[in-house]
């Protein structure tokens, strides 16, 4: 059962919808009651109206009124309550494989302050869908860079692209591809690897030609190169294995100056190589 609001009669006006709504295109997000969650439900329900499609809301305290007052200013957005339940992880995960985006925060009810929240690397492992966790400075969350960074140089670099083409035509905003070419233990010198960076600017010319990337070739640690981007979103691959992800992933999941989305192929539209 849904609970769909009614944008057009009174706020606190709700009824019971028993339809089967196609949520496969639909924005989802999980909201607690801590700071990071709110602020991902802003950036969702923007998001979903950027797209025009649905937003799925799970909820662990029905009766917050929080996000009641984020959808008052988006009149025409329609939002589906669910109750988180005792496992929001799972109830997340099973919701992604009928979700095109999955949104959390960045720390949860248990990590207000440092860290990363408990649900964000789980939720990441399972989730069918890509992920965005909220996160960076007001400016990036509300959007107002104008910019959104590809991260590039992984196998799947065809699926961050076109993530990135598609929010970058969706805002209407700038892409940035971004290479992170740590330094080396030691004091090694090794040549930097700039094949996957020519690969990606000649799969845009191809996909998008209307976007001119900047390209970002950055030679510091990636926990310093992206918490130093101006940007609204960070897209990148889920990458190596460690908790699911790859060393840069990681890094802008604990570090990055805006929200990052971690993209997951869609099979019927990501088999491009580079």
């Amino acid at each position: 059962m849904t609970k769909t609001i009614d944008r057009d009669v009174a706020a606190e006006a709700r009824r019971f919808s028993f339809w089967a709504p196609d949520f496969s295109r639909s924005v989802t997000v999980g909201v607690d009651t801590s700071q990071a969650a709110y602020h991902a439900f802003e950036w969702a329900a923007r998001h979903a109206w950027s797209l025009r499609t649905d937003l799925q809301v799970f909820l662990a305290d029905p009766a917050d009124a929080t996000v009641q007052r984020v959808l008052e200013r988006l009149p025409m957005l329609t939002a589906h309550f669910r109750p988180s339940g005792d496992d929001p992880v799972s109830a997340l995960a099973d919701a992604s494989s009928s979700s095109a985006t999955l949104v959390l925060g960045c720390r949860g009810e248990r990590h207000r302050s440092l860290g990363l929240g408990s649900l964000v690397l789980p939720v990441l492992r399972r989730a069918r869908c890509s992920v965005v966790v909220v996160r960076g400075r007001p400016p990036a969350i509300r959007g107002e860079y104008g910019w959104i960074t590809a991260a590039v140089g992984g196998c799947e670099d065809p699926v961050v692209l076109r993530r990135a083409v598609e929010l970058c035509r969706t805002r209407r905003a700038r892409l940035r591809l971004l290479h992170v070419h740590p330094p080396q233990p030691h004091g090694a010198s090794v040549p930097r690897d700039e094949v996957s960076v020519r690969r990606a600017v000649l799969f845009l010319r191809t996909t998008a030609p209307e976007l001119v990337p900047e390209v970002q070739i950055d030679g510091r640690h990636p926990h310093e190169a992206v918490a130093a981007l101006d940007s609204d979103l960070l897209v990148l691959g889920r990458g190596g294995q460690q908790d699911g992800v790859g060393l840069v992933t990681r890094a802008a999941l604990y570090h990055s100056s805006c929200p990052v989305l971690v993209a997951r192929p869609e099979p019927l539209h990501d088999q491009g190589v580079l």
